[in-house]
């Protein structure tokens, strides 16, 4: 994968917070692991629809990125033009959940779903009309890669489709951000529009990366940050094992330590859960923190016993 900045970013690159997820680097030709480790592409049904759970499915509006980010689960696609969805894919998706009504729950994906907003906009309009759709999510990193981009009209117009939808049924945003330093006063100003201009939930995922943001004090400010910008941190995943992203992957045990350091300081609001996203066909797993067990009326948490029920 090319490396690949926004006029935007390269103004940031000083920042090594942000440099380190998208300046090429040799250890990216390390192969020791999968190139689909999710299997998204056994399960793709027709072009950009992966059905691999019952009552969701993942659509790839493209292959598409404002960036590259070197720690991509996709990495085997984006950039790839081939990727984009044209009008018969569209329709073919849209045959498909009529065809499947237990798919209940709709991701948006990519690619960045929000750097091609007319075929974004057209596919929601779409899946809207179907009734047994009753949930639609959106992943993007657009405004921390190109917060201006939301003073376009296209995006307005994406935007106030996005609202008309929210309106009638919940709507989520997710932010893929790992690390503070992305959070600069650009990038709070187009969430804010956001949030103005439609009636979407924003939640936040951050992937755990090894030399960017596996210490207590930048996962601490970045989930405050979130938090007081009215973002709700959603999940915090070990990094897939994918080729080339070996150079990212962490301690397991390092950051469950972490973890615990956040649950013990930060609002439960403010934090995630911590997951991995198994191979194959098991999907995101939940870390344990502790060993706990339970009796009729009390907690057992490793030596301590919290009595619920005196």
């Amino acid at each position: 994968m090319r490396e690949k900045l926004t006029p935007y970013l390269s103004k940031l690159s000083h920042k090594s917070g942000i440099s380190k997820q998208y300046s090429h680097n040799i250890k990216e030709k390390n192969f020791g692991h999968f190139n689909d480790p999710l299997m998204e592409d056994a399960h793709e049904m027709v072009k950009g629809l992966v059905h691999k759970y019952k009552n969701r499915a993942l659509i790839k509006v493209s292959y598409l990125c404002a960036a590259h980010c070197r720690f991509c689960t996709r990495i085997r696609q984006i950039g790839n033009p081939k990727g984009t969805l044209q009008k018969v894919d569209i329709e073919n998706i849209v045959c498909y959940l009529k065809e499947h009504p237990e798919i209940e729950d709709v991701i948006l994906s990519g690619g960045d779903p929000f750097l091609t907003p007319k075929i974004t906009e057209s596919l929601l309009k779409n899946i809207n009309k179907i009734d047994s759709v009753k949930v639609i999510r959106i992943g993007t990193r657009l405004p921390l890669q190109s917060p201006e981009s939301f003073e376009r009209n296209s995006i307005g117009q994406l935007l106030d489709t996005i609202n008309r939808i929210s309106i009638e049924k919940p709507f989520y945003i997710l932010l893929h951000v790992e690390h503070p330093d992305e959070l600069t006063s650009e990038a709070i100003t187009s969430l804010k529009l956001i949030k103005q201009k439609t009636a979407t939930i924003l939640l936040s995922q951050t992937v755990f990366l090894k030399g960017i943001n596996i210490d207590f004090d930048t996962l601490y400010s970045l989930f405050t940050k979130l938090y007081f910008s009215g973002i709700t941190p959603y999940y915090i995943y070990h990094c897939d094992s994918v080729n080339g992203l070996e150079q990212f992957v962490g301690n397991i045990e390092e950051e469950k330590e972490i973890m615990r350091r956040l649950r013990d300081t930060l609002s439960g609001i403010a934090y995630p859960t911590f997951v991995a996203d198994l191979e194959n066909e098991y999907g995101k797993y939940p870390f344990d923190l502790e060993i706990i067990k339970t009796t009729a009326n009390s907690v057992i948490k490793n030596t301590n016993i919290f009595v619920l029920d005196k």
